[in-house]
């Protein structure tokens, strides 16, 4: 349903961040964008879910590696188990959560925006078959991806082009 050329990155969730990095860096010789924590409310089918976030992408890739801490009660609920998800940048997000939804793959959680309806920012959805998790990126928000790994800010999608204040 995807192009490989939009897969940019994997997320592994784990318990415990630090270590993990290092293990990373040293086993791998990864090198890191900068380290950001913030608290992102995301809507799942169980609700609204207020996630406590610490994250990082690699500068090395693509692909990229994607490290997050876990994060109870949200789609980063469960630790340690190697890839998490698999990451695409997709240009029409709406569309694309639409066509997943409509076959049958199971939505996990998105961004909360009180202002738009449906997904924003990233979606998530599990494969039928596989049960392979699927993260979907908007492609807006790419440039702000790009700036962060170059050394800037962690890119927010909730302000216009995907950029932190």
């Amino acid at each position: 349903m995807f192009p490989l050329s939009g897969f940019y990155h994997f997320g592994i969730v784990v318990s415990d961040f630090d270590k993990s990095i290092e293990e990373l860096s040293n086993n791998l010789g990864i090198e890191w964008a900068s380290v950001t924590e913030f608290e992102i409310e995301c809507e799942q089918p169980n609700g609204i879910v207020t996630a406590d976030m610490k994250v990082v992408y690699s500068t090395t890739g693509p692909p990229h590696f994607e490290v997050i801490r876990v994060a109870p009660g949200t789609v980063w609920g469960q630790a340690d188990q190697g890839v998490h998800h698999l990451g695409y940048w997709t240009e029409n997000l709406q569309e694309d959560h639409k066509r997943l939804t409509d076959a049958g793959y199971v939505w996990e959680s998105t961004y909360r925006n009180p202002d738009t309806e449906g997904p924003y920012g990233f979606t998530y959805h599990t494969l039928k078959e596989t049960g392979i998790r699927v993260e979907l990126v908007d492609l807006a928000r790419k440039p702000a991806f790009d700036n962060w790994m170059a050394g800037g800010e962690f890119p927010s999608a909730m302000d216009p082009g995907g950029m932190q204040n």
